[in-house]
Protein backbone atom coordinates (compact mmCIF):
# COMPACT_ATOMS: atom_id res chain seq x y z
CA UNK A 1 0.00 0.00 0.00
CA UNK A 2 1.37 3.40 -1.03
CA UNK A 3 1.42 6.62 0.87
CA UNK A 4 -1.75 8.56 1.39
CA UNK A 5 -2.88 11.80 -0.27
CA UNK A 6 -5.20 13.83 1.92
CA UNK A 7 -7.70 16.25 0.37
CA UNK A 8 -8.68 18.61 3.16
CA UNK A 9 -11.51 21.11 3.37
CA UNK A 10 -10.26 24.39 4.83
CA UNK A 11 -13.70 25.69 5.70
CA UNK A 12 -14.56 29.37 5.13
CA UNK A 13 -10.98 30.40 5.88
CA UNK A 14 -10.69 31.17 9.58
CA UNK A 15 -8.35 28.84 11.44
CA UNK A 16 -11.00 28.48 14.17
CA UNK A 17 -13.37 26.85 11.67
CA UNK A 18 -10.90 24.19 10.53
CA UNK A 19 -11.94 20.82 11.93
CA UNK A 20 -9.63 18.96 14.34
CA UNK A 21 -9.42 16.07 11.85
CA UNK A 22 -8.12 18.39 9.13
CA UNK A 23 -5.59 19.93 11.53
CA UNK A 24 -4.37 16.47 12.52
CA UNK A 25 -3.97 15.42 8.87
CA UNK A 26 -1.92 18.54 8.14
CA UNK A 27 0.35 17.85 11.12
CA UNK A 28 0.92 14.20 10.11
CA UNK A 29 1.63 14.86 6.43
CA UNK A 30 5.13 15.17 5.03
CA UNK A 31 4.07 18.06 2.74
CA UNK A 32 1.04 20.33 2.55
CA UNK A 33 -0.08 22.17 -0.59
CA UNK A 34 -2.40 25.14 -0.25
CA UNK A 35 -3.36 28.37 -1.98
CA UNK A 36 -1.80 31.64 -0.74
CA UNK A 37 -4.97 32.61 1.13
CA UNK A 38 -4.82 29.34 3.09
CA UNK A 39 -1.15 29.50 4.11
CA UNK A 40 -2.15 30.50 7.65
CA UNK A 41 -3.92 27.15 8.06
CA UNK A 42 -0.60 25.34 7.55
CA UNK A 43 1.43 27.89 9.51
CA UNK A 44 4.34 26.25 11.29
CA UNK A 45 4.45 23.19 9.02
CA UNK A 46 8.03 22.57 7.83
CA UNK A 47 7.15 21.69 4.23
CA UNK A 48 4.42 23.91 2.73
CA UNK A 49 3.88 23.98 -1.05
CA UNK A 50 2.32 27.24 -2.15
CA UNK A 51 -0.09 26.43 -4.96
CA UNK A 52 0.52 28.38 -8.16
CA UNK A 53 0.04 26.33 -11.31
CA UNK A 54 -1.75 23.00 -10.93
CA UNK A 55 0.88 21.16 -12.96
CA UNK A 56 3.75 22.43 -10.85
CA UNK A 57 1.91 21.68 -7.62
CA UNK A 58 0.84 18.19 -8.66
CA UNK A 59 4.35 17.32 -9.88
CA UNK A 60 5.75 18.36 -6.51
CA UNK A 61 3.13 16.31 -4.66
CA UNK A 62 4.01 13.20 -6.66
CA UNK A 63 7.60 13.52 -5.54
CA UNK A 64 6.58 14.02 -1.90
CA UNK A 65 4.23 11.01 -2.02
CA UNK A 66 7.20 8.78 -2.78
CA UNK A 67 8.53 9.60 0.69
CA UNK A 68 5.39 9.88 2.81
CA UNK A 69 1.85 11.14 3.14
CA UNK A 70 0.95 14.50 1.57
CA UNK A 71 -2.03 16.82 1.77
CA UNK A 72 -3.86 19.34 -0.39
CA UNK A 73 -5.93 22.04 1.33
CA UNK A 74 -8.94 23.18 -0.70
CA UNK A 75 -11.30 26.02 0.09
CA UNK A 76 -14.60 25.41 1.82
CA UNK A 77 -15.87 21.87 1.68
CA UNK A 78 -14.37 19.15 -0.51
CA UNK A 79 -17.77 18.12 -1.84
CA UNK A 80 -18.99 21.28 -3.56
CA UNK A 81 -17.27 23.11 -6.45
CA UNK A 82 -13.87 21.99 -5.16
CA UNK A 83 -10.62 20.72 -6.67
CA UNK A 84 -11.43 17.13 -5.66
CA UNK A 85 -12.42 15.92 -9.19
CA UNK A 86 -9.24 17.41 -10.68
CA UNK A 87 -7.09 15.88 -7.95
CA UNK A 88 -8.65 12.45 -8.48
CA UNK A 89 -8.03 12.74 -12.22
CA UNK A 90 -4.34 13.56 -11.67
CA UNK A 91 -3.76 10.96 -8.95
CA UNK A 92 -5.78 7.98 -10.22
CA UNK A 93 -3.57 5.33 -8.62
CA UNK A 94 -2.95 6.95 -5.26
CA UNK A 95 -4.83 6.26 -2.07
CA UNK A 96 -6.89 9.39 -1.41
CA UNK A 97 -8.53 10.26 1.89
CA UNK A 98 -11.02 13.12 1.89
CA UNK A 99 -11.77 15.12 5.03
CA UNK A 100 -14.59 17.67 4.53
CA UNK A 101 -14.69 21.18 5.85
CA UNK A 102 -17.41 23.73 6.48
CA UNK A 103 -18.50 25.21 3.16
CA UNK A 104 -19.13 28.92 2.66
CA UNK A 105 -22.65 27.81 1.72
CA UNK A 106 -23.16 26.32 5.18
CA UNK A 107 -21.54 29.30 6.86
CA UNK A 108 -23.71 31.88 5.06
CA UNK A 109 -26.95 29.99 5.65
CA UNK A 110 -26.11 29.66 9.32
CA UNK A 111 -25.45 33.40 9.59
CA UNK A 112 -28.74 34.05 7.80
CA UNK A 113 -30.58 31.52 10.03
CA UNK A 114 -31.81 29.74 6.90
CA UNK A 115 -31.79 26.09 5.83
CA UNK A 116 -30.46 25.08 2.43
CA UNK A 117 -31.67 21.52 1.84
CA UNK A 118 -34.12 22.67 -0.85
CA UNK A 119 -31.91 25.33 -2.42
CA UNK A 120 -30.71 25.21 -6.01
CA UNK A 121 -26.92 25.62 -5.96
CA UNK A 122 -25.25 27.43 -8.86
CA UNK A 123 -21.75 28.72 -9.47
CA UNK A 124 -20.37 31.45 -11.69
CA UNK A 125 -16.94 31.22 -10.06
CA UNK A 126 -14.66 30.73 -13.05
CA UNK A 127 -17.49 28.99 -14.89
CA UNK A 128 -19.73 29.82 -17.79
CA UNK A 129 -23.35 30.14 -16.74
CA UNK A 130 -26.23 31.68 -18.65
CA UNK A 131 -28.43 34.33 -17.14
CA UNK A 132 -31.53 32.35 -18.09
CA UNK A 133 -30.42 29.43 -15.91
CA UNK A 134 -30.00 31.73 -12.93
CA UNK A 135 -33.34 33.44 -13.50
CA UNK A 136 -35.11 30.10 -13.87
CA UNK A 137 -33.66 28.82 -10.58
CA UNK A 138 -34.70 31.93 -8.66
CA UNK A 139 -38.10 32.24 -10.38
CA UNK A 140 -39.25 28.70 -9.56
CA UNK A 141 -37.61 27.94 -6.20
CA UNK A 142 -37.83 29.45 -2.73
CA UNK A 143 -34.06 29.43 -2.31
CA UNK A 144 -31.03 29.53 -4.59
CA UNK A 145 -27.35 29.89 -3.75
CA UNK A 146 -24.81 31.45 -6.10
CA UNK A 147 -21.01 31.33 -5.87
CA UNK A 148 -19.57 34.56 -7.31
CA UNK A 149 -16.34 35.70 -8.93
CA UNK A 150 -14.95 39.08 -9.97
CA UNK A 151 -17.12 39.37 -13.09
CA UNK A 152 -20.24 37.56 -11.89
CA UNK A 153 -20.29 39.37 -8.57
CA UNK A 154 -23.22 40.03 -6.20
CA UNK A 155 -24.07 43.41 -7.77
CA UNK A 156 -24.13 41.85 -11.24
CA UNK A 157 -26.33 39.02 -9.97
CA UNK A 158 -28.77 41.36 -8.21
CA UNK A 159 -28.98 43.63 -11.27
CA UNK A 160 -29.74 40.61 -13.47
CA UNK A 161 -32.62 39.63 -11.20
CA UNK A 162 -33.96 43.17 -10.80
CA UNK A 163 -34.02 43.75 -14.58
CA UNK A 164 -36.02 40.52 -15.01
CA UNK A 165 -38.73 41.59 -12.58
CA UNK A 166 -37.26 39.81 -9.56
CA UNK A 167 -36.19 42.94 -7.74
CA UNK A 168 -38.17 42.05 -4.61
CA UNK A 169 -36.25 38.80 -4.06
CA UNK A 170 -34.29 38.91 -0.81
CA UNK A 171 -30.53 38.48 -1.12
CA UNK A 172 -28.06 37.62 1.64
CA UNK A 173 -24.49 38.36 0.54
CA UNK A 174 -21.53 36.89 2.37
CA UNK A 175 -18.14 38.50 1.65
CA UNK A 176 -14.81 36.97 2.73
CA UNK A 177 -16.60 34.56 5.04
CA UNK A 178 -14.36 33.28 7.80
CA UNK A 179 -11.93 36.17 7.53
CA UNK A 180 -11.58 38.82 10.23
CA UNK A 181 -13.17 41.40 7.93
CA UNK A 182 -16.09 39.27 6.74
CA UNK A 183 -19.31 41.12 5.92
CA UNK A 184 -22.89 39.88 5.59
CA UNK A 185 -25.44 42.12 3.85
CA UNK A 186 -29.15 41.53 3.49
CA UNK A 187 -31.75 43.29 1.36
CA UNK A 188 -33.80 43.24 -1.82
CA UNK A 189 -31.91 42.59 -5.05
CA UNK A 190 -32.97 45.93 -6.56
CA UNK A 191 -31.25 47.71 -3.66
CA UNK A 192 -28.13 45.55 -3.46
CA UNK A 193 -27.60 45.89 -7.23
CA UNK A 194 -26.32 49.41 -6.50
CA UNK A 195 -23.75 48.29 -3.91
CA UNK A 196 -20.12 47.16 -4.27
CA UNK A 197 -18.96 43.76 -3.06
CA UNK A 198 -15.81 41.69 -2.80
CA UNK A 199 -15.19 39.17 -5.58
CA UNK A 200 -14.88 36.42 -2.96
CA UNK A 201 -18.61 36.32 -2.20
CA UNK A 202 -21.54 33.95 -2.05
CA UNK A 203 -25.20 34.94 -2.30
CA UNK A 204 -28.29 33.29 -0.82
CA UNK A 205 -31.44 34.28 -2.72
CA UNK A 206 -34.83 33.86 -1.05
CA UNK A 207 -37.94 34.18 -3.21
CA UNK A 208 -40.94 33.87 -0.92
CA UNK A 209 -43.27 34.49 -3.87
CA UNK A 210 -41.68 31.97 -6.24
CA UNK A 211 -43.90 30.70 -9.05
CA UNK A 212 -44.65 27.05 -9.54
CA UNK A 213 -43.26 25.61 -12.73
CA UNK A 214 -45.88 25.46 -15.49
CA UNK A 215 -47.19 22.06 -16.54
CA UNK A 216 -44.95 20.40 -19.09
CA UNK A 217 -47.70 20.40 -21.69
CA UNK A 218 -50.13 23.25 -20.98
CA UNK A 219 -53.63 23.04 -22.40
CA UNK A 220 -54.54 25.13 -25.43
CA UNK A 221 -56.76 27.31 -23.23
CA UNK A 222 -53.73 28.29 -21.12
CA UNK A 223 -52.18 30.32 -23.94
CA UNK A 224 -52.75 33.93 -24.84
CA UNK A 225 -54.25 33.83 -28.34
CA UNK A 226 -54.95 36.22 -31.19
CA UNK A 227 -57.25 35.82 -34.17
CA UNK A 228 -55.39 34.85 -37.30
CA UNK A 229 -52.24 33.61 -35.51
CA UNK A 230 -51.94 29.80 -35.81
CA UNK A 231 -51.21 27.51 -32.87
CA UNK A 232 -50.00 23.92 -32.73
CA UNK A 233 -52.63 22.13 -30.64
CA UNK A 234 -51.78 20.19 -27.52
CA UNK A 235 -51.94 16.59 -28.83
CA UNK A 236 -49.73 17.41 -31.81
CA UNK A 237 -47.52 19.59 -29.61
CA UNK A 238 -46.93 16.64 -27.29
CA UNK A 239 -45.65 14.49 -30.17
CA UNK A 240 -43.43 17.28 -31.53
CA UNK A 241 -41.91 17.90 -28.10
CA UNK A 242 -41.15 14.19 -27.72
CA UNK A 243 -39.62 13.99 -31.21
CA UNK A 244 -37.18 16.82 -30.43
CA UNK A 245 -35.42 14.55 -27.86
CA UNK A 246 -34.41 17.45 -25.64
CA UNK A 247 -32.01 17.49 -22.68
CA UNK A 248 -31.47 20.22 -20.04
CA UNK A 249 -28.43 21.44 -22.03
CA UNK A 250 -30.11 21.55 -25.46
CA UNK A 251 -30.05 24.70 -27.57
CA UNK A 252 -33.23 24.84 -29.67
CA UNK A 253 -34.51 26.84 -32.62
CA UNK A 254 -38.24 27.24 -33.23
CA UNK A 255 -38.76 28.63 -36.74
CA UNK A 256 -42.21 29.95 -37.59
CA UNK A 257 -43.43 30.20 -34.02
CA UNK A 258 -47.05 31.32 -34.33
CA UNK A 259 -48.59 31.62 -30.89
CA UNK A 260 -45.55 29.98 -29.31
CA UNK A 261 -47.09 26.83 -27.87
CA UNK A 262 -44.20 24.59 -29.00
CA UNK A 263 -41.66 27.14 -27.76
CA UNK A 264 -43.26 27.15 -24.31
CA UNK A 265 -43.31 23.34 -24.11
CA UNK A 266 -39.73 22.95 -25.39
CA UNK A 267 -38.31 25.77 -23.25
CA UNK A 268 -39.19 23.83 -20.11
CA UNK A 269 -36.89 21.02 -21.23
CA UNK A 270 -33.89 22.85 -22.70
CA UNK A 271 -31.22 25.38 -21.79
CA UNK A 272 -32.15 28.06 -24.31
CA UNK A 273 -34.74 28.48 -27.04
CA UNK A 274 -34.48 30.87 -29.98
CA UNK A 275 -37.90 31.64 -31.48
CA UNK A 276 -38.04 33.18 -34.96
CA UNK A 277 -41.27 34.68 -36.32
CA UNK A 278 -41.82 37.00 -39.29
CA UNK A 279 -45.27 38.17 -38.15
CA UNK A 280 -45.00 41.04 -35.65
CA UNK A 281 -48.29 40.20 -33.93
CA UNK A 282 -47.22 36.58 -33.49
CA UNK A 283 -43.80 37.65 -32.16
CA UNK A 284 -45.59 39.77 -29.56
CA UNK A 285 -47.72 36.74 -28.62
CA UNK A 286 -44.73 34.51 -27.95
CA UNK A 287 -43.21 37.22 -25.76
CA UNK A 288 -46.51 37.49 -23.87
CA UNK A 289 -46.74 33.72 -23.42
CA UNK A 290 -43.12 33.45 -22.30
CA UNK A 291 -43.90 36.11 -19.69
CA UNK A 292 -47.12 34.38 -18.64
CA UNK A 293 -45.33 31.08 -18.04
CA UNK A 294 -42.31 32.91 -16.52
CA UNK A 295 -39.83 31.34 -18.92
CA UNK A 296 -36.62 33.34 -19.10
CA UNK A 297 -34.80 31.15 -21.62
CA UNK A 298 -36.91 32.10 -24.66
CA UNK A 299 -35.41 34.73 -26.95
CA UNK A 300 -37.66 36.06 -29.72
CA UNK A 301 -36.46 37.33 -33.11
CA UNK A 302 -38.68 39.16 -35.58
CA UNK A 303 -37.94 38.40 -39.21
CA UNK A 304 -37.82 35.60 -41.75
CA UNK A 305 -35.93 32.47 -40.78
CA UNK A 306 -33.30 32.99 -43.47
CA UNK A 307 -32.62 36.55 -42.31
CA UNK A 308 -32.05 35.46 -38.72
CA UNK A 309 -30.63 31.95 -38.39
CA UNK A 310 -27.07 32.74 -39.44
CA UNK A 311 -26.77 34.86 -36.30
CA UNK A 312 -28.16 32.15 -33.97
CA UNK A 313 -25.92 29.84 -31.91
CA UNK A 314 -25.45 26.28 -33.16
CA UNK A 315 -28.56 24.25 -32.25
CA UNK A 316 -28.96 20.76 -30.90
CA UNK A 317 -32.55 20.61 -32.17
CA UNK A 318 -34.70 22.61 -34.58
CA UNK A 319 -38.46 22.68 -35.00
CA UNK A 320 -39.90 24.16 -38.18
CA UNK A 321 -43.58 24.96 -37.82
CA UNK A 322 -43.97 27.52 -40.58
CA UNK A 323 -41.66 28.65 -43.35
CA UNK A 324 -43.36 28.90 -46.76
CA UNK A 325 -41.06 29.00 -49.80
CA UNK A 326 -37.94 29.33 -47.60
CA UNK A 327 -38.14 25.70 -46.48
CA UNK A 328 -35.57 24.13 -48.89
CA UNK A 329 -33.00 26.81 -48.08
CA UNK A 330 -33.73 26.45 -44.34
CA UNK A 331 -32.92 22.74 -44.59
CA UNK A 332 -29.68 23.59 -46.39
CA UNK A 333 -28.64 26.15 -43.78
CA UNK A 334 -29.37 23.76 -40.91
CA UNK A 335 -27.45 20.90 -42.56
CA UNK A 336 -24.48 23.24 -43.07
CA UNK A 337 -24.24 23.77 -39.29
CA UNK A 338 -22.83 20.25 -38.88
CA UNK A 339 -23.75 16.71 -37.96
CA UNK A 340 -26.04 15.60 -35.16
CA UNK A 341 -28.67 18.36 -35.22
CA UNK A 342 -32.14 16.91 -34.75
CA UNK A 343 -34.72 18.46 -37.08
CA UNK A 344 -38.49 18.15 -36.62
CA UNK A 345 -40.99 19.58 -39.11
CA UNK A 346 -44.79 19.67 -39.01
CA UNK A 347 -46.60 19.68 -42.36
CA UNK A 348 -50.25 19.82 -43.44
CA UNK A 349 -50.25 20.57 -47.17
CA UNK A 350 -49.42 17.88 -49.73
CA UNK A 351 -46.77 20.15 -51.25
CA UNK A 352 -44.90 20.54 -47.97
CA UNK A 353 -45.24 16.82 -47.21
CA UNK A 354 -43.70 15.93 -50.57
CA UNK A 355 -40.86 18.44 -50.09
CA UNK A 356 -40.02 17.19 -46.57
CA UNK A 357 -40.03 13.59 -47.77
CA UNK A 358 -37.63 14.38 -50.59
CA UNK A 359 -35.25 16.59 -48.60
CA UNK A 360 -35.10 14.85 -45.24
CA UNK A 361 -34.71 11.40 -46.77
CA UNK A 362 -31.81 12.76 -48.85
CA UNK A 363 -28.07 12.51 -48.41
CA UNK A 364 -27.71 15.49 -46.04
CA UNK A 365 -29.77 13.82 -43.32
CA UNK A 366 -29.95 10.49 -41.52
CA UNK A 367 -32.58 8.78 -39.36
CA UNK A 368 -35.48 9.93 -41.53
CA UNK A 369 -38.89 9.27 -39.98
CA UNK A 370 -42.45 10.49 -40.49
CA UNK A 371 -45.65 9.98 -38.53
CA UNK A 372 -49.15 11.20 -39.24
CA UNK A 373 -51.09 12.44 -36.22
CA UNK A 374 -54.85 12.45 -36.67
CA UNK A 375 -56.79 13.74 -33.65
CA UNK A 376 -60.53 13.65 -33.09
CA UNK A 377 -62.20 15.49 -30.23
CA UNK A 378 -65.54 15.07 -28.56
CA UNK A 379 -68.13 17.63 -29.59
CA UNK A 380 -71.52 17.99 -27.94
CA UNK A 381 -74.41 18.20 -30.38
CA UNK A 382 -77.76 18.64 -28.68
CA UNK A 383 -77.96 16.01 -25.98
CA UNK A 384 -75.31 13.70 -27.36
CA UNK A 385 -71.62 13.69 -28.16
CA UNK A 386 -69.90 12.96 -31.45
CA UNK A 387 -66.33 12.79 -32.66
CA UNK A 388 -65.11 15.81 -34.60
CA UNK A 389 -62.00 15.12 -36.67
CA UNK A 390 -59.16 17.66 -36.76
CA UNK A 391 -56.87 18.14 -39.75
CA UNK A 392 -54.21 15.43 -39.79
CA UNK A 393 -50.61 16.61 -39.36
CA UNK A 394 -47.49 14.84 -40.59
CA UNK A 395 -44.50 15.15 -38.28
CA UNK A 396 -41.13 14.59 -39.93
CA UNK A 397 -37.85 14.05 -38.10
CA UNK A 398 -34.27 13.56 -39.21
CA UNK A 399 -30.71 14.27 -38.07
CA UNK A 400 -28.14 16.25 -39.98
CA UNK A 401 -25.41 13.99 -41.31
CA UNK A 402 -22.85 16.41 -42.67
CA UNK A 403 -19.57 17.16 -40.99
CA UNK A 404 -18.77 20.68 -39.83
CA UNK A 405 -17.04 22.72 -42.47
CA UNK A 406 -18.35 20.74 -45.41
Amino acid sequence: MGNRLYVLGAGPGDIEEVTPAVSAAIASSRAVACAPRHLHIAAGHPNVIEMKSFKETFDRLREELKLGDAAVVVSGDTGIFSLLPLIKKNFPHDEITVLPGISSLQSLCAKAAETWQEAVILSGHGREIGGAKILDAVEHNRAAIFFCDAQKNPAWLCALLAEAGLGAVEAVVGERLGAKDERVSRGETRALAKESFDALSIVLLINKDFTERPPLLPEDADFIRAAGVPMTHEEVRAVITAKLRLTPESVVWDLGVGTGSVSVAAAQLCRELHAVEINGEAAALIRANAEKFRLHNIKVYEGSALSVIDALPDPDAVFVGGSGPELPMIFERIAARGAGIRLVVSAVSLKTIALCTQELAGEKFTGFDAAQVAVSRIKTVGKTQIWQAQNPVVIFSAVTGTAKGE
